[in-house]
């Protein structure tokens, strides 16, 4: 069990660190996705579909991988309490 639990907690920083390079990454992709299709007319590209795709799409992964990472930290954390309740 112990290792399970080092194993959960290991994979939530994974999850953590790898989240933030996807989140540099998407926000890199949409500054040049921005300049390529919206080009200073935000009003008028609101009504594009392509523009919500823009904005969305570079994020995805980092969202992913956010979600991952809370499941395996409130498994951690499950595992943590059952162990202090073992304990007491």
């Amino acid at each position: 069990m112990i290792q399970n639990k080092r194993e959960l907690l290991l994979q939530a920083k994974l999850y953590r660190l790898l989240a933030m390079i996807f989140v540099l990454a998407g926000l890199f992709t949409f500054i040049i996705l921005y300049l390529q299709h919206v080009e200073g007319r935000l009003l008028s590209a609101l009504k594009e579909p392509i523009t919500v795709t823009i904005v969305v799409f570079p994020f995805v992964p980092a969202i992913v991988l956010s979600l991952l990472a809370k499941s395996a930290e409130n498994k951690y954390l499950s595992l943590r309490e059952k162990e202090k309740k073992q304990a007491d």
